[in-house]
């Protein structure tokens, strides 16, 4: 089985190969970056998250280690997303970072010579199996660590030994984390919550609704392809006069946003301008906390249209914020029902729910990320305890 996983990394190399021949695709996903660097000089920590939401956390995991971990090495970030890297450069944040290589087996050998990691750090469910055999082969015991990490199902041939500590966001995901990775015994595995809280639990901050909330809506982290549900929503909110928010998921939609507003002869301001039965629509990253300040409620997106994903739920819970989420839960499904069902969010069955939803009780919000924090402590401390014991 393993040769034949081997096989088809090396076939996902020739067809990588011939893909950064054709100038639409190398443009558009930089594959001969990915498949032959240049990768920075080590040694480093790895550290490797997939899009934005991944690499946000991994960069507050960096800024912690650097405080928290003693002797702390170079820290390397890598992202499968181009347009990530920018945000990781900009973000004042001390790490070096560059494409994440193309897992075959020329490639990682490449990388892994001119890195030399230390140790990985994977955030949530980047299992990639050439990560994980290229640091067995380097390490003399398990280097590679899971953090906030989710787990479905394993991919046939994978070799999991490498994992030395596991912190999983469910009990569900540990438990089928821990069934294909049982020959590791020396594992640390854990329930460790979800790190993007991470910064909210170092804060010590507490949960309490916003102050003379001035928005009654906000419409947080939407896809174009949501729109008829969520014209639904906000003409419901309109005819009650309402003021409403919008933040779309990508700036690159905002133009088609304000044209359907518009058609549908909804009266439109920019952010941080607020109205009373008007939409403002936010054009910029980065005002999301400015946004929760001041809102009633928000309106979690990425669940109103199949394949895309809940976006994250965690930000306006922690600011005490009545949240709720659409039908779908896409790569969230346990937690939203979780958090449903100890009546922390709610979720909506469709669009015509929207004005008739349950506000959840801030203090039940309060006392489940009471427990939430206590978790993700106590699984970070003992991350910086692995890595402690790794780096000696």
């Amino acid at each position: 089985m393993f040769k034949v996983l081997d096989i088809a990394r090396e076939a996902l190399g020739s067809v990588a190969k011939v893909a950064a021949k054709v100038p639409v695709i190398e443009n558009k996903y930089h594959v001969k970056d990915r498949l032959r660097g240049p990768w920075p000089k080590g040694p480093f920590l790895w550290m490797h998250g997939a899009s934005l939401g991944e690499c946000k956390m991994l960069l507050n995991v960096a800024k912690y280690l650097k405080e928290d971990l003693p002797n702390c090495p170079r820290l390397l970030v890598t992202t499968q997303k181009v347009e990530v890297l920018s945000y990781i450069k900009d973000s004042g944040i001390d790490v070096a970072a560059c494409i994440a290589p193309a897992d075959t087996p020329v490639t990682m050998k490449a990388f892994i010579s001119a890195v030399k990691p230390l140790g990985l750090i994977l955030a949530e469910n980047e299992l990639w199996p050439g990560y994980l055999s290229s640091m067995l082969r380097i390490s003399t015991r398990p280097s590679v660590a899971i953090v906030s990490g989710r787990f479905h199902r394993a991919v046939p041939g994978i070799d999991y030994s490498a994992v030395g500590f596991a912190s999983m966001q469910t009990g569900s995901d540990l438990s089928r984390f821990f069934s294909v990775s049982v020959r590791s015994g020396h594992s640390r595995m854990m329930i460790g919550g979800d790190w993007k809280l991470l910064p909210w639990v170092r804060s010590g901050e507490a949960v309490t609704a916003p102050e003379n909330p001035t928005v009654d809506t906000s419409f947080i982290s939407m896809h174009i392809q949501e729109w008829a549900p969520l014209c639904r929503m906000i003409s419901s909110s309109i005819e009650r006069q309402e003021s409403v928010v919008l933040v779309p998921r990508r700036l690159s939609e905002v133009a088609d946003f304000r044209k359907a507003l518009n058609n549908h002869k909804i009266n439109v301001v920019d952010w941080p301008v607020v109205q009373k039965g008007a939409v403002s629509i936010v054009s910029q990253f980065g005002v999301t906390k400015d946004v929760f300040a001041v809102s009633k409620s928000a309106v979690v997106g990425g669940s109103f249209a199949r394949g895309l994903g809940v976006h994250d739920f965690w930000e306006p819970l922690q600011r005490g914020v009545a949240t709720c989420v659409g039908p779908y839960d896409a790569g969230q499904k346990e937690t939203v029902a979780t958090l449903v069902r100890e009546g922390v969010i709610a979720q909506l069955r469709s669009a015509d729910d929207f004005s008739r939803r349950a506000k959840p009780d801030i203090r039940l919000v309060q006392t489940f990320l009471a427990h939430e924090s206590a978790k993700i402590s106590d699984s970070y401390q003992q991350l910086i305890e692995f890595l402690k014991n790794l780096l000696k």
